[in-house]
């Protein structure tokens, strides 16, 4: 019988797993946890900031990506769907956040670029987000969170290839 947590009685083992997969089941419950903390946690540090979550996401990616990227891009790196990504970026346009420009290298898919407001919004969201980073990692050594990033970027990859 495969065994039970919690109090609903849903099985989380099959009685064929073996101890690293069932490690591997916490760990993939453990990130999904997280990644709902985290999403949280980015909405509550930045909503007086007229960001959610998912907004700073979107000026983080144009950021990292060079600032000037199309909304496929964009949902590719995100692993979003272009829909979800184009009404973000209709948002945040309205809201002078991000503009679209002309793409030299296709006509029909635009680039979205940050526009002064965005890159100061962004700029004041990274101060928020150090201060926040550094009291959640005090506990923590340097090399106890790199080697947890090097195990979840090897799982993320090996899942991609699957």
């Amino acid at each position: 019988m495969p065994e039970s947590r919690g109090d609903n009685n849903v099985p989380f083992y099959h009685p064929k797993k073996t101890p690293a997969s069932n490690a591997l089941t916490d760990l993939i419950h453990a990130v999904l946890r997280m990644n709902a903390t985290v999403r949280k946690s980015g909405t509550r540090l930045t909503r007086d900031m007229g960001l959610t979550n998912s907004r700073w996401q979107i000026l983080g990616e144009i950021f990292a990506l060079g600032e000037r990227v199309t909304v496929s891009e964009l949902a590719r790196h995100l692993g979003l769907t272009r829909q979800a990504v184009q009404r973000l970026a209709d948002e945040m346009v309205e809201d002078g956040m991000v503009e679209f420009a002309e793409n030299p290298g296709d006509a029909r898919a635009m680039h979205l670029i940050m526009t002064e407001a965005g890159r100061s919004v962004y700029n004041d969201s990274l101060e928020r987000e150090w201060q926040w980073t550094n009291a959640v990692a005090e506990d923590f050594n340097a090399e106890e969170i790199a080697h947890a990033v090097a195990l979840l970027t090897a799982l993320t990859q090996k899942m991609q290839n699957d």
